[in-house]
């Protein structure tokens, strides 16, 4: 998968494909190599790309049943009782990230 994002970090355009699973082969190298040609064509298909801390608005995109996105939730019990969004959830991977926000995250 690749998502694109614009200089405000708002979500553009999602590339999502399989590159096959495991059990498509006898080995997981054939997998693993598809599926890096792909991103490798894909990235190198971008105009001006560069390496750079990014910071990215929430989204979300659906494709065959399966959710693809940085998707906000909230796991925290609160005093005042009004719910708060204090997590990010990366989906479909499930790396979970919150505050300080500073691109670590949880499994």
């Amino acid at each position: 998968m690749l998502h694109e994002f614009d200089t405000d970090g708002q979500h553009l355009d999602s590339r999502i494909r399989s590159a096959g699973t495991v059990a498509d082969g006898p080995g997981k190298v054939p997998v693993v190599e598809a599926a890096q040609r792909v991103m490798g064509e894909w990235l190198d298909s971008l105009p001006g790309r560069r390496f750079a801390d990014i910071a990215v608005a929430p989204f979300a995109v659906e494709v065959d049943g399966t959710l693809f996105g940085l998707v906000p939730e909230c796991h925290g019990e609160y005093p005042d009782g009004v719910e708060q969004d204090d997590w990010a959830e990366f989906y479909p991977n499930r790396l979970g990230f919150s505050a300080p926000w500073d691109g670590s995250y949880d499994t």
